[in-house]
């Protein structure tokens, strides 16, 4: 049978099998769809829905918001990704408490207050969402942009310090960071390490990096964003994915670039397919 890639193939007029599934393991639009090709769903115990040709096809219904919802297998990538996300954003009251520099403080409250507050039509906040694993669209927004911002308060110019060392007495060079710790183990009062570290806003910056800089490593080089699209797209590498509706039709997807996660919902990202 043609079918056109990118595109949504409309149902065969001869094709009178229903778009809803009976079977538990089977999923909406998984028996139409095969009736249209010409092959059989392959069940729960299959890591894809649809042998066609040379290609696995995995089948997700389109709903009514255009989007489609991922299962188990993205549990475990998104996990990772969720408590890290929960780790970082749960530290900052703590963390805030501990800060000298006026300028990172307040940008550190700014964030605190944006956590704690819902975005658009949220009835609950950032931090809720990810704990309760039902983040909306614009809580997810602005969680990256939280992220984005926490990455730029780590930034600083490298160099490093002369310190006695605690093994064997002599002086040894140590990176501005490990130095941090080193004489944050110290009951030194903050006059001291701020002389040490030239200014205020450095020494925020080692403590904010200190506390949540390995979470925040998660994306040294990606966003939210950008590493949520990654697990998504992953999910389907080797695989074919195929939307299905029950009035369209069903489109075979191309170019998994095109997909994107817009909010998490039932413990799981969901995703929409980009047309532009």
């Amino acid at each position: 049978m043609k079918y056109e890639i990118e595109c949504w193939n409309p149902w065969s007029k001869e094709n009178l099998t229903p778009f809803k599934s009976s079977e538990q393991s089977v999923g909406d639009g998984e028996h139409k769809l095969g009736s249209e090709i010409g092959v059989h769903p392959l069940g729960q115990n299959s890591p894809f829905d649809l042998n066609v040709g040379d290609e696995y096809w995995e089948v997700k219904k389109l709903d009514d918001d255009n989007s489609f919802r991922l299962g188990v297998e993205v549990s475990a990538s998104y996990s990772n990704l969720r408590f890290s996300v929960i780790n970082i954003f749960s530290q900052l009251t703590l963390l805030q408490e501990m800060l000298v520099s006026t300028t990172i403080k307040n940008k550190i409250s700014t964030i605190i207050n944006s956590i704690n507050s819902p975005q658009g039509r949220s009835k609950i906040n950032i931090l809720d969402g990810f704990q309760k694993n039902e983040v909306s669209e614009s809580n997810l927004e602005l969680a990256n942009s939280l992220i984005e911002e926490l990455k730029s308060l780590t930034l600083y110019q490298e160099s490093s310090l002369e310190l006695y060392s605690s093994y064997d007495g002599k002086k040894n060079k140590y990176s501005l960071l490990d130095s941090f710790i080193k004489i944050s183990k110290e009951n030194l009062p903050d006059e001291t390490k701020i002389s040490l570290f030239e200014n205020h806003e450095l020494l925020d910056k080692l403590l904010i990096k200190s506390k949540i800089g390995s979470e925040l490593n998660q994306f040294k080089n990606i966003s939210l964003q950008e590493k949520l699209n990654s697990i998504v797209r992953n999910v389907f590498s080797g695989l074919r994915l195929v939307l299905v509706h029950e009035e369209k039709g069903f489109k075979p997807i191309g170019n998994l670039g095109n997909i994107y996660c817009n909010r998490i919902t039932s413990g799981n990202p969901r995703c929409k397919f980009n047309d532009n």
